[in-house]
């Protein structure tokens, strides 16, 4: 009977919320501004949940998504006439050594002192 009633007393309270007709009362700007970040705190904090939730789920349900996905390389080679070649399985991005590196990739050694003269 007291869940009843307590029932009761919230259900009333809310339709008279909702229902007023007018309200003489001030809602101060940063109030507002406050609700606002709270509410889209909680929007962010229950739109993470749901993300985990549901990458969770697809993993126990056994749904991979990515499985049969084909992944381009992340980077080309590209001649000196500016055409692209298909990159060799063994090579990697960036890491030549020193007999690997063409012939004119070798730095020349400048005189400053003969562009004086």
């Amino acid at each position: 009977m007291k869940r009843k009633l307590t029932a009761a007393a919230i259900l009333l309270t809310g339709l008279s919320v909702f229902f007023t007709l007018s309200a003489s009362a001030y809602v101060d700007p940063t109030t507002t501004t406050f609700l606002i970040q709270a509410l889209a705190g909680v929007v962010a904090v229950v739109g993470t949940a749901i993300a985990i939730f549901w990458r969770r789920a697809k993993k126990k349900l056994g749904i991979d998504e990515t499985k049969n996905m084909e992944v381009e390389d992340e980077f080309a080679v590209v001649d000196e006439n500016g055409k692209t070649e298909e990159p060799k399985p063994e090579e990697s991005a960036g890491t030549e050594t020193e007999k690997e590196k063409p012939a004119e990739a070798e730095e020349e050694e400048i005189d400053f002192d003969a562009a004086d003269e």
